[in-house]
């Protein structure tokens, strides 16, 4: 995790995530993170959840089954590098 990507809340076990996770259902909204991104929640399994962002584009949570902690994978879309 990046020093622009650490945690600004209180960060949740990952058996408190999975509790989480695991009672979604398609159609629900999930926010992750301290990301504004709202995801709708399209289809899930036992280690994986499926959903979509505002924009279409499909990301996964899915959970490492020998950490038990929770990953987000996503397709890169667009990439801005500033300029200095």
């Amino acid at each position: 995790m990046g020093s622009d990507e650490s945690p600004t809340t209180d960060v949740q076990s990952p058996q408190t995530i999975t509790d989480c996770l695991s009672n979604l259902e398609r159609g629900d909204i999930v926010y992750v993170n301290d990301r504004k991104m709202a995801y709708e929640v399209v289809d899930t399994d036992t280690y994986s959840v499926i959903v979509t962002d505002e924009h279409g584009n499909q990301v996964s949570f899915s959970q490492n089954l020998q950490s038990g902690g929770w990953v987000v994978s996503e397709d890169i879309w667009r990439v801005d590098v500033p300029s200095e």
